[in-house]
């Protein structure tokens, strides 16, 4: 009985050994496929512009801001330049009389 219990073991390690080399046979013939890269797109991410906390104006910065700053003292100046109202503070008690002219001014 010792004998054929050996047997029958033996046979079935013969089996599984042979069943082993199919399937590393198995995993070599799954080495000649190559699987696709999928292409590379490019994500742009859009930079919010958080308005300044304060906000510059006023003669100069105007005229930092022209291609043609003489415009803002020509009277003939067309009106894409501006009127100049802007530029000027107005009188509390009497809204129809300029005060002055704003030469550089930050509001916040």
């Amino acid at each position: 009985m010792n004998g054929k219990l050996l047997r029958l073991i033996l046979a079935l390690l013969g089996l599984l050994m042979a069943a082993g080399s199919g399937f590393s046979q198995q995993a070599v013939s799954d080495a000649s496929f190559v699987a696709t890269k999928p292409k590379k797109t490019k994500v742009e991410t859009a930079q919010e512009e958080k308005p300044a906390p304060y906000d510059i104006s006023g003669v100069v910065a105007q005229a930092f801001n022209m291609k043609k700053p003489l415009q803002l003292v020509n009277p003939l100046a067309p009106k894409k330049y501006g009127d100049g109202h802007d530029n000027v503070t107005w009188d509390p008690d009497n809204p129809e009389k300029p005060k002055g002219i704003i030469i550089f001014g930050i509001q916040w």
